[in-house]
């Protein structure tokens, strides 16, 4: 699988941390493994695409590409908030993270529009997280991960487009 087909073109800024700074980490956590955050993301797309395996391969595939981007911005994100001082672990700023809040809609019509609603609220998620971190090589790491966030929404109304035109 060439993942290339579900990020956006560009290289990752490197978050360059020269203070630790556990308030900036705290911030990004729920960008991380909060309940909208990258750690649902990637189990969500993982379940969606064990469940459309069969059926419906090739969106299957697709939203398994998209779970390997996802999974790169947690690495990211995780040795961001390590490298801040902060830790890392999966859950938001006040809770950790559970399997409720992975979306189980078996649809695929209905996952897909989730997904694409799921990927604008982590769009907005990041434009507020970036208006609170002071560090701008961080702000540029989340402008790119908001880049691959918009090519996701691409693939995902491409693939929604294409399941309703068969559907019919």
């Amino acid at each position: 699988m060439d993942v290339k087909n579900y990020m956006a073109e560009g290289e990752y800024p490197e978050a360059v941390i020269e203070e630790k700074n556990p308030f900036e980490a705290k911030k990004l956590m729920n960008d991380y493994s909060g309940r909208e955050g990258e750690t649902t993301a990637i189990m969500t797309y993982a379940y969606q695409a064990y469940m459309l395996a069969k059926d419906y391969p090739d969106i299957s595939g697709a939203l398994e590409g998209i779970a390997v981007v996802e999974m790169k911005h947690h690495e990211l994100l995780g040795e961001t908030i390590a490298g801040l001082g902060g830790y890392p672990v999966i859950g938001g700023r006040n809770y950790f993270w559970n399997g409720s809040f992975a979306d189980y809609v078996t649809d695929p019509e209905k996952m897909l529009r989730n997904d694409i609603a799921g990927e604008k609220r982590a769009i907005i998620n990041y434009e507020k997280t970036i208006l609170i971190i002071k560090n701008d090589s961080i702000k540029a790491l989340l402008r790119r991960i908001i880049k691959d966030e918009e090519r996701h929404i691409e693939v995902l109304e491409k693939l929604l487009a294409d399941y309703a035109a068969g559907k019919k």
